[in-house]
């Protein structure tokens, strides 16, 4: 008695490999670019933070009738210039609840957040995640930061009136 095997052909199995790398190479860039969506979302979402941060701060500066003053320490959250949070160490990172600045860039941290100008008059705020840069000398903090077009840059008001800006730069997440 002979036994009645029946299995695939080869070309059978050909169309199967062929099929299933052709979805392959469909699917694997949808695939791959999740990660920069996932960044660029990550940018999105502290770039409305900051908002809601700066909104905040000026809520508490004109509940206390300081909101057209140059400058003002809201107890616990940091100074407000204008009613906004002012562009210095402990003026918006207190507002946001984190723990930004420069720091040995071999120790865990999260957020990278710089100012620009002069440490008396500074003029935004730059802040990314910390692992999207690499080892970074403090005089060049600025420069790395954007050169990963992966941050969120806070410009304070000037003057009375003056509102702030918040830009989102996502092209390099």
């Amino acid at each position: 008695m002979k036994a009645n095997l029946k299995g695939f052909t080869l070309i059978e199995l050909i169309v199967v490999i062929v099929i299933i790398g052709v979805l392959a190479v469909v699917a694997a860039p949808r695939f791959l670019n999740i990660q920069h969506d996932a960044r660029a979302s990550v940018m999105e979402g502290l770039g409305a933070s900051v908002h809601t941060a700066a909104d905040l701060a000026f809520e508490k500066a004109a509940v206390e009738g300081m909101e057209d003053q140059e400058s003002y320490l809201i107890p616990e959250y940091g100074r407000v210039k204008f009613g906004y949070p002012a562009v210095e160490k402990g003026g918006m990172e207190n507002f946001l609840a984190i723990d930004s600045g420069f720091h040995d860039l071999t120790t865990e941290w999260t957020w990278a957040a710089h100012n620009n100008g002069p440490v008396t008059d500074p003029d935004l705020w730059l802040i990314t995640r910390s692992e999207y840069l690499s080892d970074v000398l403090p005089n060049d903090f600025n420069t790395a930061i954007e050169k990963t077009q992966c941050y969120v840059k806070y410009t304070a008001a000037m003057e009375v009136n003056d509102g702030y800006q918040v830009e989102v730069f996502t092209d390099g997440c």
